[in-house]
């Protein structure tokens, strides 16, 4: 009876991950080899670090920030559409990067009345993966909040610690690849090259408290 109730009485380790959409800090995923895969995030393992939230007019959307062993950051987007789970891997760049390899008087026009397209020119060698060789803005100056937790099952109608901001996206030359520009009220601005994958690249999925004997 003793062992029964010792049982029952297990901390978290014992959580299962079933889906994404439950990976919190300090939990740790890896990633299948798959072609739809940057591929330096192909057969990786990699440790959650942070989880935020973003709130659209249409509903939210979580957002993992994930680490790997070198100490590279990665973001992964959780969406569901009609239903269907799937996730969108982000690299961040700084705007002098993109400015190599991406025309500049384009990249304005994502703030004028225009809808631009921007066409990729000798990109890095480790960005090309990551990259469309052409782009089509598809959103413009979109209002968002982002909050610095999980806010799923959460109502945000009174919520009142989000950081307000504008995103536009542009989508690549298929819907494999995207860009992602956010303005924050204090004039950040962060720049995400992304890449849409099914949720089945995810191999396995571990909690916290169980990563670190998995890792041994």
């Amino acid at each position: 009876m003793l062992k029964k109730l010792l049982s029952r009485n297990k901390p978290s380790s014992e959580r299962q991950l079933d889906c994404p959409s439950q990976l919190l800090v300090g939990d740790m995923l890896s990633l299948k080899y798959r072609d739809s895969l940057p591929l330096a995030l192909r057969e990786q393992s990699l440790e959650v670090i942070k989880v935020g939230t973003y709130e659209f007019a249409s509903g939210s959307s979580k957002e993992v920030v994930l680490k790997d062993a070198h100490n590279q950051l990665y973001f992964m987007g959780i969406e569901r559409e009609d239903g269907k789970l799937s996730l969108c891997f982000a690299r961040k760049i700084a705007r002098q990067q993109l400015l190599t390899f991406i025309d500049e008087d384009s990249f304005a026009q994502l703030w004028s009345q225009n809808w631009p397209e921007l066409i990729v020119e000798n990109p890095p060698s480790e960005l090309t993966d990551w990259l469309s060789p052409r782009y089509q803005q598809s959103i413009k100056e979109q209002e968002a909040y982002y909050y610095d937790r999980d806010c799923q099952g959460e109502d945000l109608a009174a919520a009142e610690d989000g950081e307000e901001l504008r995103i536009h996206e542009c989508e690549g030359s298929n819907d494999h690849y995207g860009l992602g520009v956010e303005i924050y009220e204090d004039g950040t601005t962060e720049i995400f090259l992304q890449v849409y994958c099914a949720v089945d690249v995810i191999e396995q999925m571990w909690p916290r408290n169980s990563a670190d004997s998995h890792g041994d």
